[in-house]
């Protein structure tokens, strides 16, 4: 993950083509429930000003140009498991879903962006949104139903970007702790 952005903008036509490919990620049911939202130019400080991200990012981070927002559209799951070769197994409710598929969908999109950047040799920032992202998605018109799944900051790695992080200072688990076979 990027730690410092160069503020240099993207070029429009490939921040295009990123996030079509992403959104190529599976859809259970193919309910097609996930949209991103790219922020440039204003919309980027707005975004740190609304949730506060300057507080908790340094100014590395804060100067990615792009700021994609994976949202998940519950609506979109819930109609269409109310369809004929969908009915009758109670997911036309939301509640009725022990692992909500529009979260998992639309993580699963934000992985796909994440690994797209990497293959363009840009650099990438998967974060949560810790404080008003509702604020922040009414701000940027995005409907009440529909829900954030973190944010993805996007631009080219600063020359002085290096690794840091918990992933610097904490060790992968070793496969046998975490892959399991037949049995736990």
């Amino acid at each position: 993950m990027t730690r410092s952005f160069d503020p240099t903008p993207l070029d429009q036509g490939l921040v295009a083509d990123l996030l079509d490919l992403a959104r190529r990620a599976p859809s259970a049911g193919y309910s097609q429930g996930v949209h991103f939202l790219a922020l440039t130019g204003d919309a980027v400080p707005a975004f740190w000003r609304i949730t506060g991200g300057a507080d908790w990012f340094d100014a590395g981070i804060t100067a990615a140009p792009v700021l994609v927002l994976p949202l998940a559209d519950p609506d979109a799951y819930t109609s269409r498991y109310s369809e004929g070769d969908k009915a009758g197994h109670g997911l036309e409710v939301a509640a009725n879903w022990e692992v909500p598929f529009w979260i998992t969908d639309a993580a699963m999109a934000a992985q796909n962006l994440l690994l797209l950047a990497e293959e363009r040799g840009l650099g990438a920032l998967y974060f949560g949104i810790f404080r008003n992202a509702r604020l922040a998605l009414d701000e940027f018109g995005v409907p009440p139903h529909v829900l954030q799944v973190g944010a993805v900051a996007l631009g080219y790695r600063a020359a002085a970007d290096v690794p840091s992080g918990s992933a610097t200072t904490r060790a992968r688990r070793p496969r046998r702790d975490v892959v399991h076979h037949q049995r736990w």
